[in-house]
């Protein structure tokens, strides 16, 4: 089965996952290489005894037609439409997300709105903006900006916000301007509802069950798992075989790889130009721990996520799972997720299993009372390469490795690390289908 295979599909997640559903709907012969025991990568669903939660505050939103169509036909009754609201936590108060002005005039200081005003008279368009801090300034003024996005990006994406690209704000700081949120008061007219944090489709049991039923189409006799990718071995503009497990070596004919792109350029044999290696060095990800409590209480609050911008708290964003569906937790308990971003590098990432547990709970208890006899599990988990830092300038350095990955003539790059592009779900699918379309 391995040396028949015409397409060798490199990682299990998302990425390679859709990209194998469209090459089993065009009858293509194929493999997938999965690193672990389990397909999703970073969009799967875990368990704890009873409970469920997924690996990152996922949702799937309905921004494209076709595959919504796709995904509705996979899961059928199992996929919920969800209206949860998301809030933030800043200074022992929450606060709406998006930003509204009737949210904000009951919960701020005369001055402090005085001084959101007076911020954005002084603001005007200009030129474009450069870097998101610029970005951030423009569209919600100083004041806004500060208290709610900056800290908060700073604390995501481990880089001052001058530092880091404007591509960071993806679609949500589009149609959610000073403008537009006046706009949404004064006359009554709602918020563009593309860019509405509340209102997604979410699966039964959990995130994971999309990449399960993808996997489930398939078929799992095309899935290898436990089969890590360590060589990519080229020669004449091609890739000729991939090393797996350091050992098994498979002869191909064409490759979709959805690794990450840096990683993928320190699997080249032979090692490619030593600028390119300087390039990639520059190139950074993001990891993740997810800490995990099950409590014995009904609710800790009723938001699909709740983000925190001060530094106070270790955490960037919690998540309930079962305010996305009932299922993810036993009647009268509930399970929350706490997101911590950072590096290899970052203390965290070494933290102990007790002190990390001390720590966030501590900072919990902060949020809302809470009392560590409600525990009944508690769990961490590490998301390694969980998404690309888009550092100013990202796009000319990403640029000069995928141009020299698309001159290898049977290789072919899909998904969010191995192209570096900040994607969700939906834009997954439409790449997935675009990347087997280019090797028919």
């Amino acid at each position: 089965m391995m040396e028949n295979a015409d397409i060798h599909i490199l990682g299990g997640g998302p990425a390679g996952l859709t990209a194998g559903y469209y090459a089993k709907k065009q009858h293509l012969n194929f493999l997938i290489f999965e690193a672990g025991a389990q397909v999703g990568g970073n969009c799967r669903t875990l368990k704890l005894n009873d409970f469920r939660f997924d690996t990152g505050a996922h949702r799937f939103h309905d921004k494209d037609l076709e595959v919504t169509g796709e995904v509705k036909h996979l899961l059928g009754d199992n996929l919920l439409r969800v209206d949860a609201p998301s809030e933030i936590f800043y200074q022992e108060k929450f606060y709406l997300f998006p930003l509204t002005l009737n949210d904000l005039v009951g919960k701020l200081e005369t001055k402090t709105l005085l001084k959101i005003a007076w911020d954005k008279l002084r603001s005007g368009n200009g030129k474009q903006a450069k870097n998101f801090e610029e970005l951030a300034l423009r569209r919600y003024g100083k004041t806004l900006a500060e208290r709610f996005l900056l800290n908060y990006s700073e604390k995501l994406w481990g880089e001052p916000t001058h530092k880091l690209s404007t591509a960071i704000s993806g679609n949500r700081l589009k149609g959610l301007d000073f403008r537009s949120f006046l706009r949404s008061t004064v006359l009554g007219t709602p918020q563009n509802p593309a860019h509405l944090d509340g209102s997604f489709y979410y699966p039964k049991y959990g995130i994971g069950m999309i990449p399960d039923k993808l996997c489930e189409f398939i078929g799992d006799e095309r899935i290898k798992y436990n089969h890590k990718v360590s060589r990519l071995i080229h020669k004449n503009s091609k890739i000729e075989k991939i090393i797996l497990n350091d050992d098994i070596e498979i002869e191909v004919t064409t490759v979709i790889n959805t690794l990450p792109l840096t990683l993928s350029m320190r699997m080249l044999e032979p090692a490619p130009p030593p600028k390119l290696c300087t390039i990639a060095n520059t190139i950074k990800y993001r990891h993740l721990v997810l800490c995990v409590f099950c409590l014995n209480r009904a609710s800790f609050s009723s938001n699909a996520s709740i983000y925190f911008p001060s530094e106070e708290f270790p955490f960037t964003r919690l998540y309930e799972p079962k305010n996305r569906s009932p299922y993810m937790a036993p009647e009268g308990q509930t399970v929350i997720v706490l997101e911590i971003p950072c590096f290899s590098e970052s203390d965290v990432w070494k933290m102990s299993e007790a002190a990390l547990r001390t720590e966030v709970w501590e900072a919990l208890c902060r949020v809302k009372p809470l009392h560590s006899d409600e525990i009944i599990h508690y769990q961490s988990y590490k998301l390694p390469f969980a998404y690309p830092v888009l550092e100013v300038g990202f796009e000319e350095n990403v640029k000069h490795l995928v141009n020299y990955f698309e001159t290898f003539e049977n290789l072919h790059l899909t998904g969010r690390s191995s192209l570096f592009r900040y994607l969700h779900l939906h834009d997954l699918f439409k790449a997935g289908k675009e990347v087997v379309e280019q090797v028919q």
